[in-house]
Parts: structure tokens; sequence; C-alpha cells
């Protein structure tokens, strides 16, 4: 029932794509590596607050999580970052959510997201 596509709303996430060598203003290289992402995708996934039993039977009552999300074909990473309105640029600071938890189970993914502070 939590994975109806009636109760879908729509997402943008982002991956990582890979690393670049960060310059300062000489050209030199300060020997740090920033992330680089991906082009961001929209997907329809089922989402709910996180402050139900049933987020706490399935990720513990540990986990301080925001959101809820669930989908039997979407699958994320720990590094995904999920945006609630379309991105526009420099994604690792206007994000709306990161996955902190993924749980897999036979047929569906369920995964604990933690809003931007």
């Amino acid at each position: 029932m939590r994975t109806l596509s009636k109760n879908t709303i729509a997402v943008w996430y982002v991956n990582p794509s890979g690393y670049t060598d960060t310059k300062d203003a000489n050209d030199d290289y300060t020997g740090e590596r920033t992330t680089t992402f991906a082009t961001a995708v929209k997907v329809y996934i089922n989402m709910f607050p996180s402050n139900g039993i049933v987020a706490e039977q399935i990720f513990g009552k540990d986990a301080s999580l925001d959101m809820v999300a669930v989908s039997n074909d979407i699958v994320f990473t720990k590094d995904t970052l999920i945006f609630t309105s379309v991105p526009v640029s420099n994604f690792p600071t206007t994000y709306d959510y990161r996955v902190s938890k993924i749980v897999k189970s036979l047929n569906t993914y369920q995964y604990g997201l933690t809003r931007r502070t």
C-alpha cells in the first residue's frame, strides 16, 4: 500500500559522478577534492514523514530521520542528493534531503532521508 502510484510525489535526484582537484586563485592545486554531480533526474517516489511507527520499525528508534522514501524500482546510493523542486545549480548547498539510511527488502527499497541544515 505504501507504493501506490497515486501516493507518489515528484522529486529530482543527483548522484556523484566523480571528483575534481580544487585550485586556488594562483591556479595552484590545494590538495582538496570537490565532488562533481551528474544532471538531475526527475522521478516519482513515495515519501512520508518519519514520525510514525512504520519508520520506527524499519530503521529503529534511534534513527534521527526527517522523511522516509519507499520505492520498488528507484535505486539511490548513500551519496544521493534529493530536491523537492527543480534544481538549478550548486547541488551540494541547495539540496533538500540526503539519503542517510538504506534498507532493502525482498521487493522494495526504504530510504531514510535527512534534511539539509
